[in-house]
């Protein structure tokens, strides 16, 4: 341990992440930037649609975050800082509450002309920080990772085993913290007294990555690391996690609370796996937004040439405009702007036979069977220009012969 104050695992009173051992290693360039009247020391690295905030645990600076910050820079924008009065940034004299914390974290991006979305990163405390943030701003949050939160609820559960031994633990915790961090630790053991974060607002139903260490302590040294409560806390961590409909809850035994310094790449791929469903949703619902346009369109009305157009703007692919011909085909019941929609589609995609026969089945279905027979015969003659498969065209000549059936009744 390099600091005679260093912390064993979850020391400092719930999981407050004061365990100031291990080594730093290379991170990202830093700077201190004026926000207002202080200097905040804060980086950023890295480019992407998402932009990565990192908020460190209780007394810790953005040094902590040295093992995760290069390797998540190769595929998003990143940002990592410093609260006041920690690494290089200057003290400010209102006090460090949890209101105040996210005031700075607002200060910060607005300085550095932050984009988001955001995918915000916290451990430990800084849990509790970022869920104050997402809180206030859920328009602007695609995505969170909570690296072995606290959780407020953790004192209140661990009473209901033993009161007096957690009166113990917050003792020497007070006891082992620096003087300077006093006035933060009592306003977090406040809340974890009482159970509840000083903030309302929900939080945003985005992709979450939820981290649980879980390791065993063959002598534990408080009451929070022995196995009873760490299953309270893993429980907690469970609880925490059903909030949210998308995500995953990594747990482990192979590192301690600091899992980002032990285990960096259990992060790594946590951040990256949040970024890739978040664009996931992205796409979902700019796809769900085209359809909606594409829908007004089409029962506007309008020339073919204005349907194909907007189908273009749509950015629909054929695969998304098929689904939805028959959608309206069937489903919706709704013939008409299946027709209109599957005409556009056969005149956007002109050289899918797949399009040509979708298509036809549609005439047929709208009693259109002489239009139905030349779209599967354009259907065939495409297929058989690409070399398609005897299966393929087998099924386009069954549709041929259907629509030559009812024109001969």
């Amino acid at each position: 341990m390099t600091h005679a104050f260093a912390l064993h695992g979850r020391m400092a009173a719930a999981l407050l992440a004061f365990a100031l051992s291990g080594p730093t290693h290379a991170s990202v360039p830093s700077d201190t930037i004026k926000v207002g009247d202080y200097r905040v020391e804060a980086g950023t690295a890295g480019s992407g649609r998402y932009t990565v905030i990192l908020e460190a645990g209780f007394g810790r600076n953005k040094d902590v975050w040295s093992r995760v910050t290069l390797p998540l820079a190769k595929s998003a924008k990143l940002m990592s800082y410093s609260r006041a009065g920690h690494g290089n940034s200057d003290p400010r004299p209102e006090a460090p509450t949890i209101a105040a914390r996210t005031n700075e974290l607002e200060q910060l991006i607005a300085k550095l002309d932050l984009k988001p979305p955001f995918v915000l990163v916290g451990h430990s405390y800084g849990g509790f920080l970022i869920r104050s943030y997402a809180a206030r701003h859920p328009e602007q949050v695609a995505g969170m990772v909570f690296v072995d939160p606290s959780d407020e609820q953790f004192n209140v559960e661990l009473r209901k085993l033993d009161s007096a031994a957690v009166d113990k633990d917050t003792k020497l915790t007070e006891q082992f913290m620096p003087p300077r961090f006093h006035p933060e630790l009592r306003s977090v053991q406040a809340v974890l007294e009482t159970g509840k974060l000083p903030f309302a607002g929900a939080l945003p139903d985005v992709p979450v990555a939820v981290l649980t260490s879980v390791q065993k302590r063959e002598q534990p040294q408080l009451f929070l690391e022995t196995p009873a409560a760490v299953q309270v806390w893993r429980g907690l961590h469970e609880r925490f996690f059903r909030n949210f409909s998308n995500g995953s809850h990594i747990v482990t035994a192979e590192s301690g609370h600091n899992i980002h310094q032990e285990q960096p790449q259990l992060v790594v791929a946590a951040v990256e796996g949040v970024i890739a469903a978040a664009e996931g949703v992205r796409v979902k619902r700019e796809r769900e937004q085209a359809r909606a346009g594409l829908l007004r369109h089409l029962e506007l009305g309008g020339s073919d040439a204005a349907m194909v157009a907007a189908l273009e703007a749509s950015g629909l692919s054929e695969w998304d405009a098929n689904r939805l011909g028959y959608e309206l085909l069937g489903a919706r019941k709704q013939p008409v702007l299946a027709e209109r929609l599957m005409r556009a589609g056969a005149s956007r995609f002109n050289t899918s036979d797949n399009m040509q026969d979708s298509y036809g089945e549609v005439l047929l279905a709208t009693g259109k069977p002489l239009e139905a027979r030349l779209q599967f015969m354009k259907a065939i003659t495409l297929a058989e220009a690409q070399g398609k498969g005897d299966k393929v065209l087998a099924g386009y000549r069954a549709n041929l012969a259907k629509a030559e059936g009812a024109m001969a009744r």
